[in-house]
């Protein structure tokens, strides 16, 4: 793996957002439901052997399905820093995060789908590549803007919107639902000062509202994760939280 966990916890530690604690457990738990949701088999447990332990979970595991839950490291490392140092929500950012999320995954990482993709099952077709520069533009100026002025409810609501509107963009030959949700994590630590992290075991409803574009239910969907958040990190009362702001609270009340 390209990234260790004492690479990863003193990345952590240098930006000061989260307790290295509390970015570990967020690490295990978004490796773990993103991964899943594309169809890793690693179970919860495994994921805490290879991340924490770093031991590989059983013999026999694909590599493919290692290198899925370890470019995590990476991943959150670059939304953290990125949270840390007031970035906006930019192409460079999106590219870095699908960078690290592919890294000995893809042959293109960080790069933009030069040939058609089709997504199996959905009743859409992904944007040709050649629109997807402009339009990858014209998502990242809206997102910026809506993650940085708009606050609460109509916060999650964009949150949600912008990330249907991604995915049927589907920018990248292959890991634009890892990247996508990463994207997701970084919107709302940076707002809320913790992530919404959408469980595997929520796979076929989210699918589905991606696929009809239903905003509202993704919205409910965010603002549970949310509330369950804020819980969770009660049991790390060392965290800073240092972006964490009454519009937290609210945003996780209305589902």
């Amino acid at each position: 793996m390209t990234w260790r966990r004492q690479e990863f916890l003193a990345d952590i530690a240098r930006t000061g957002v989260l307790t290295p604690e509390y970015a570990e457990d967020v690490l295990v738990r978004l490796a773990h439901h993103s991964a899943g949701i594309e169809g890793n088999t690693l179970t919860l447990a495994d994921t805490v052997t290879l991340l924490v332990d770093e031991r590989t979970p059983t013999a026999g595991t694909p590599v493919r399905e290692l290198y899925e839950v370890a470019n995590h490291y990476q991943g959150l490392a670059r939304i953290v820093q990125a949270v840390a140092d007031d970035e906006p929500l930019s192409l460079d950012l999106v590219t870095d995060l699908h960078a690290a999320l592919m890294d000995h995954l893809t042959h293109d990482p960080g790069r933009f789908k030069t040939s058609s993709n089709i997504v199996t099952g959905a009743s859409w077709r992904p944007a040709p590549p050649e629109q997807v520069p402009e339009l990858m533009r014209q998502w990242a100026d809206q997102a910026e803007w809506q993650t940085a002025n708009l606050d609460n409810q109509p916060l999650l609501e964009a949150i949600a919107g912008a990330h249907i509107a991604f995915e049927h963009i589907h920018p990248f030959s292959d890991g634009n639902g890892r990247t996508g949700r990463a994207i997701i994590a970084y919107q709302t630590i940076r707002r809320f000062g913790f992530p919404a992290i959408i469980q595997v075991a929520q796979r076929s409803a989210y699918i589905s509202m991606l696929d009809t574009q239903e905003t509202s239910s993704l919205t409910r969907l965010l603002a549970a994760a949310l509330a369950g958040e804020t819980d969770r990190r009660l049991q790390f009362p060392s965290d800073r939280g240092g972006r964490t702001t009454e519009e937290g609270a609210d945003g996780g009340e209305e589902t």
